[in-house]
Formats: C-alpha cells, structure tokens, sequence
C-alpha cells in the first residue's frame, strides 16, 4: 500500500470509528437511517465492488475454490463480492444468469433491510470468512450496511432490454453539470473499466447497464469518480438513459 493510500485508508477508518460508535450521527429517532451516512453506503458499495482494491491490499492467492469452475473470469476477481451477488444483487436470478446459471451465485435481495449484525454475523461464518476477515470490523460494517441499506431493485431502473427507465432530457442536464468535466461530452474519457469493458460511458451503459449504476451511485474502487448518491433514483435513471444515447465507438475507433 503506498503513503497516500495508507493515509486515505487511516482517515477512513476514523471517520467510520466515529459513524459507527454513533459519535458523528444522532439517527435514533430518525425515519431515514441513511440520512448523514450517504457516503459510508457508497464506501460500502466500493468494497462490494472490490474490496482489496478499495483498500489497497491483495486479495487470496490464486482462484477463489469455491467460485464455479467453469465460468471464465482473472482468479483475483473470484474473491470479489460481486462476482457471486452481481451488479443487481441478485445472483443467478439476475445478469449473473448469463454467466453461470450457478447455485453459488446467490441473491442478496432477501437481506435488503435486513439488522447489520446478521449480515456481519452471515458474512463471517462459513465460505465467506476465509477473505471477509481481512476487513478491519469499520470496513465489515460499511459493507453490511450497504447490503442492508444500499441496494436498489434493478427492475425499477432498467428494462428488460436493459433500457434505462429515465427522462434522457434530466440526465443530459446532470451529465453536463456532473460527469462533463471528467468524461467529456463524448463519454469516451478517463474511464476506469473492468474486463472486458470498452472505453466509451455509451458502450459501457448500453451493454453492461447494471454494472454502471451501481458504479453511477457509488463510485470507482482505485478511482477519483465520485458517488452519485445525492440523485434520487429518477435522477439517476435519466443519468443513465442519456449516457445510453452517447456513441459506444472508443474515440481511437472513432478518429
């Protein structure tokens, strides 16, 4: 891990000590358990994505053994809670299905709601204590708190076609106003990806939607992308059929 790594990390890790013990939030009485804690479920939905990644440390050797054998996927990647939970959270019975129809990739809807100590206590039992452990008890909560609390429901979004559900006009005035800066108005730059993905926001959404809104509302492992959870869904939704519109040609291709 480098030193500013290490710092970010340390910061972190404070900030979480404190939301955790209850220190910097009074959510008691309040209707909302989310209010004030907007970016501890985005740093959740980060370890979600890539939890070594996220930390700056390696994940296991080698290929997760209990990860199906035949789906083809880098061995780092196995160790990776959304390799088995999917970009929906919903296992087999979602995208995943088109991997693998496998019964180790199970839906995480059920536990949507449910206490954070029986998420933390079902993560740190059985196949998932081998990696999970390594989490320091903060990050272990941010994690369930974001399984508890962070997820949405994909068909509320998308169509089956994986359409975006949105108002392209709203999401084009959120992309010039939030995204531009960084992506420019093509959608074709700094774009952190994962296996398989082209480098243009037009190829990545249409193609791989429920991979992009879950990174759209919490952001990039390793990366400057900022969490887009201040959107209501709506919002996000019209964030998402805009970028859909822009050209999936990488600007290479494109020239």
């Amino acid at each position: 891990m480098n030193t500013n790594r290490y710092k970010a990390f340390l910061c972190i890790f404070a900030g979480l000590f404190m939301a955790l013990s209850g220190i910097s939030h009074g959510l008691a009485g309040d209707d909302d358990p989310t209010k004030g804690r907007k970016w501890l479920l985005a740093l959740g939905g980060k370890l979600y994505d890539n939890m070594f990644l996220t930390l700056g440390i390696s994940p296991p050797r080698g290929r997760n053994p209990l990860y199906p054998a035949g789906a083809a996927i880098p061995a780092a990647d196995t160790w990776r809670c959304v390799a088995c939970h999917g970009w929906d959270y919903r296992g087999r019975e979602g995208h995943l299905k088109k991997v693998m129809n496998s019964p180790a990739f199970v839906s995480l809807r059920k536990m949507a709601g449910q206490p954070q100590k029986q998420i933390v206590a079902a993560m740190t039992r059985g196949k998932h204590a081998l990696y999970v452990r390594q989490l320091p008890p903060p990050m272990l909560n941010a994690l369930a708190f974001f399984i508890s609390m962070g997820q949405h429901d994909i068909t509320g979004l998308i169509d089956i076609k994986g359409r975006a559900k949105g108002d392209r006009l709203v999401g084009k005035d959120i992309y010039e106003g939030v995204c531009i800066s960084c992506h420019q108005a093509d959608g074709k730059a700094f774009i952190e990806g994962e296996e398989g993905d082209v480098p243009a926001l037009g190829w990545v959404t249409s193609r791989r939607p429920e991979q992009a809104l879950h990174k759209i509302r919490n952001g990039v492992p390793g990366a400057d992308m900022l969490s887009l959870r201040f959107l209501t869904m709506e919002q996000v939704a019209g964030l998402l059929a805009y970028v859909q519109s822009l050209d999936p040609t990488p600007a290479e291709e494109a020239r």
